[in-house]
C-alpha cells in the first residue's frame, strides 16, 4: 500500500510539489493574536515591495485618556513634520525630556503599569476598561466572568487599543478565562 501526499496552496487550492511551495507567514493581523503560516506558490505572491521601516505611534486626542495606535511608514511619519526635519524634532524632544527629568518628574517604569498610579494598589482587571488586557499574575474569577460574558466587546476594545486580541481557539486563553 502506498500513501500519496498532495500539497495544495492555501490561497488558490492549486496542487504542487512540496519543493515548489513557499510559506507566507502572517506575523501581525488585527483579528488574530498569533502568527499564521500558509503554504503558497511563488506566483501567487508576486513581487513584494522593498522592506520599509515603520514607526508605531499613538495619538491621544485632547480630553481623552487613551489613544489610537497605528503604524506608519517612516516616510509618511517624517511628512508629519511640516515645520522642519522630523529627526531634529525627535532629538530635541529626547534632549528636552532628559534635561527636565527630575526624580519626582521621572516616569514610573517599575511594575510595567500593574499598579494604580503611584498608590501601590493593584489594578482591577475585572473592570471593563482592563478586562482581558495582557498582565502577569492570575486571572481573577471576576475578570474571567466578565471576559466570558463580554467576549466580543473585550476583543473589540483590545483591537482598538492595539493590544493582542483573545483567541478562543488558543488553549492557554481557554484555560485562563474558562472559555
Amino acid at each position: 500500500m502506498a500513501v500519496k501526499v498532495v500539497h495544495v496552496s492555501d490561497l488558490s487550492g492549486k496542487q504542487a510539489e512540496e519543493g515548489d511551495m513557499g510559506k507566507l507567514i502572517v506575523h501581525e493581523h488585527p483579528n488574530y493574536g498569533t502568527p499564521i503560516t500558509l503554504e503558497v506558490l511563488p506566483d501567487e505572491i508576486g513581487e513584494l515591495p522593498e522592506p520599509e521601516t515603520y514607526v508605531s505611534i499613538e495619538y491621544v486626542a485632547p480630553g481623552e485618556r487613551s489613544g489610537q495606535r497605528t503604524i506608519l511608514s517612516i516616510e509618511r511619519f517624517n511628512k508629519l513634520a511640516s515645520s522642519g526635519d522630523m529627526n531634529t524634532i525627535l532629538m530635541n524632544a529626547v534632549a528636552s525630556e532628559a534635561g527636565t527629568s527630575t526624580p519626582a518628574a521621572a516616569p514610573r517604569r517599575r511594575g510595567r503599569g500593574r499598579r494604580a498610579e503611584g498608590r501601590g494598589e493593584k489594578l482591577d482587571y475585572s473592570q471593563p476598561q482592563l478586562a482581558g488586557n495582557p498582565h502577569r499574575g492570575r486571572v481573577s474569577p471576576e475578570e474571567a466572568a466578565y471576559v466570558r460574558e463580554h467576549f466580543d466587546e473585550v476583543n473589540a476594545r483590545l483591537s482598538r487599543e492595539g493590544l493582542r486580541m483573545l483567541d478562543p481557539a488558543d488553549a492557554k486563553i481557554k484555560q485562563r478565562y474558562g472559555l
